[in-house]
């Protein structure tokens, strides 16, 4: 069974955390390689609002690609980092509102690279931007476009994928909405993430709380990755 390692964040479920900058710790930009295994050793988990990490032993046969997920906003941004059918990290990241736009990018751009010098992947998967101009649409098109800059320092790939490829490849169908996306999720790959699926409303009409849809943001993000996995199948 895995074993996860302590958040520096109380772990309740149902409540999401005080806003915090999540580049605290870790903040450096520039990934430093390897970095990860020395956390995971001391049982460190970097600064976010909150954020589950689960540690897998390696076997010694060809692994399959590490991917992680993104799902970046202007308020809030959703990781998962998964290879192949194990998930091994998962938060939700707070954005605080800066005096500029670019206080949230920059943010966001923080907690991505942190991601990115922990766990190392080879694939990085981010909602293709939309051409209708938006602030969240802001932050992911300067996040896509610095990731494709540097891909190559990092030895990574970076795909962009729509959120209608998304829905398909977890579900099969282009109108899903986020909560049948983050029940298949659960229910279908990442058992682990079931508590953390928001309850259906009575009335569909009245649909989530902001509080309820705190976990959808992590689930977009994993969706991300998955999706990415299924590319070529």
């Amino acid at each position: 069974m895995p074993s996860r390692l302590p958040s520096t964040t109380n772990q309740s479920a149902n409540r999401p955390p005080a806003a915090g900058d999540p580049a605290e710790t870790g903040a450096s930009g520039l990934p430093r390689r390897h970095r990860f295994r020395d956390l995971a050793r001391k049982g460190e988990v970097p600064g976010g609002s909150r954020e589950g990490i689960l540690i897998h032993p390696t076997p010694m046969t060809t692994t399959p690609p590490t991917i992680l997920g993104l799902d970046p906003g202007t308020r809030f941004i959703g990781a998962a980092v998964i290879r192949g059918r194990e998930l091994i990290a998962y938060g939700v990241h707070e954005l605080k509102n800066g005096e500029r736009p670019y206080d949230v990018i920059g943010q966001a751009r923080r907690v991505v690279f942190r991601y990115i010098e922990q766990h190392e992947p080879q694939v990085v998967a981010i909602e293709a931007p939309y051409l209708i101009a938006t602030e969240r649409g802001a932050v992911l098109t300067v996040l896509a476009r610095e990731l494709h800059e540097r891909s190559k320092e990092f030895g990574l790939e970076v795909v962009e994928l729509s959120p209608e490829k998304v829905r398909h490849a977890v579900t099969g169908n282009t109108r899903s909405t986020k909560y049948e996306v983050a029940q298949r999720l659960a229910e279908a790959d990442f058992l682990e993430l079931r508590r953390l699926v928001p309850k259906k409303p009575k009335t569909p009409a009245l649909w989530l709380t902001s509080r309820e849809r705190y976990w959808l943001h992590m689930f977009d993000a994993l969706g991300l990755a998955r999706a990415a996995q299924e590319r070529g199948k």
